[in-house]
C-alpha cells in the first residue's frame, strides 16, 4: 500500500471513529490492517453507557475523487475478485455489516447495508443521503436484528403431547377452540401457583376476529398449544408492560419464551394478556398469542417485502 492510500486510510479511520465515540457514544474496536477480507473494523453499540450486544462490521472506504452516478450514490470500484470475497464475508458475520465511503475533502462520511447494497460485479453503491452521523444510529443498529436480545430470553420446550389439537380430522378453528375451552376449564396460574389466567370469550373472539389475516390466525391457533407451559414458566414478576397500538387505554402484559417444538424451528412466542386490578392484586386474561419474528430474516431484521 502507497503512502498516499495509507494516509487517506487513517483519515477515514480517524473521522469514523470520532463520530462512534462522540455522537454515537458506543465504542470502536479497529481490525489489523494486513487482514484485508473486507472489515476494518467493529462497532460496539452501546445506549447510556451500556453495551447493547450488538455489533456492526465496518469497512471504510477514503477516496479523494469518487464518482457519483445517475441515482445520486457514490460508485465504490473495489474489483471483481476483492468484491466478491468480501461480500461472502459480510454474509457470514453475526450482526450488521457496512460499508462507510469518507469524504476526505469535506470530511463526511456515508454509510449502506453490505449485504443489500446494490452492486455490480466489481462495483458497490452508497447513497448520498445515508449520512454516516449520530442520526444514522438507530437505522443501523437495526440492521443486527434482535438475536442480542433472543439470546436472554428464556428457552421451553414443547412436545408433541402439546399439540393434540393438531391431530385431529377436525378443522384447526374447531380443534384450537376446543383446546382454547380446556385451558379455560382447567386453571392455568403464572409462575405455576401464581394468579389464574382466564381464557375467556373476549380473547377468543379476538384471535378470531374478522379482518385479521387467515394465516396470522392460523398461527396463534398452534401456538395455544404452548399456552400452559409459557404461562407457567413465567411468574408475575417477569410479566413485562404492552401497549396496543388498537386499545392504548387498557393495561396489556406479555410473556415470552424461545420455544423450540417437535416439528419446526425454534421460535419466540409472546402471549399478551390484559389485567383488571382488584384488592388482592390483579386479575389477567389471555388476548392473544403470536410470534413477534414474523416478517423477519433469520438475524431477525424486519423484511420490508414479506407482506
Amino acid at each position: 500500500m502507497s503512502l498516499r492510500r495509507q494516509r487517506l486510510g487513517q483519515i477515514g479511520v480517524n473521522l469514523v471513529e470520532g463520530i462512534i465515540l462522540r455522537d454515537w457514544r458506543s465504542r470502536w474496536q479497529p481490525l489489523d490492517a494486513h487482514n484485508d477480507d473486507g472489515i476494518d473494523g467493529l462497532i460496539f453499540v452501546e445506549q447510556n453507557g451500556v453495551p447493547t450486544g450488538q455489533i456492526i462490521f465496518a469497512q471504510i472506504k477514503c477516496w479523494t475523487v469518487p464518482r457519483i452516478d445517475s441515482t445520486g450514490s457514490y460508485c465504490l470500484a473495489l474489483g471483481s475478485e476483492k468484491l466478491s470475497r468480501n461480500y461472502e464475508r459480510w454474509r457470514r458475520v453475526v450482526g450488521a455489516a457496512i460499508v462507510i465511503f469518507v469524504d476526505p475533502k469535506e470530511m463526511n462520511a456515508f454509510w449502506v447495508d453490505a449485504r443489500s447494497a446494490r452492486r455490480t460485479a466489481s462495483q458497490i453503491f452508497v447513497p448520498t443521503d445515508q449520512t454516516f452521523d449520530r442520526e444514522a444510529k438507530g437505522r443501523i443498529a437495526q440492521l443486527c436484528g434482535t438475536i442480542h436480545r433472543d439470546l436472554l430470553v428464556k428457552s421451553l420446550r414443547a412436545e408433541a403431547e402439546d399439540f393434540p389439537h393438531l391431530r385431529t380430522r377436525d378443522h384447526i378453528q374447531v380443534a384450537a377452540h376446543a383446546l382454547y375451552r380446556e385451558l379455560g376449564s382447567k386453571p392455568v396460574r403464572l409462575g405455576g401457583d401464581g394468579p389464574i389466567v382466564t381464557f375467556d370469550g373476549k380473547g377468543w373472539r379476538h384471535i378470531t376476529r374478522r379482518g385479521r389475516p387467515e394465516l396470522t390466525r392460523y398461527q396463534s391457533f398452534v401456538l395455544l398449544g404452548v399456552a400452559r407451559k409459557l404461562l407457567a414458566a413465567t411468574t408475575e414478576e417477569e410479566l413485562r408492560g404492552h401497549t396496543s397500538r388498537v386499545d392504548p387505554t387498557t393495561p396489556y402484559v406479555s410473556a415470552r419464551a424461545a420455544v423450540s417444538f417437535p416439528f419446526r424451528q425454534t421460535a419466540i412466542v409472546k402471549l399478551i394478556m390484559r389485567w383488571v386490578p382488584t384488592q388482592e392484586g390483579r386479575d389477567y386474561y389471555f388476548h392473544t398469542i403470536y410470534e413477534p419474528r414474523r416478517k423477519r430474516n433469520v438475524y431477525g431484521v424486519r423484511e420490508p417485502l414479506s407482506r
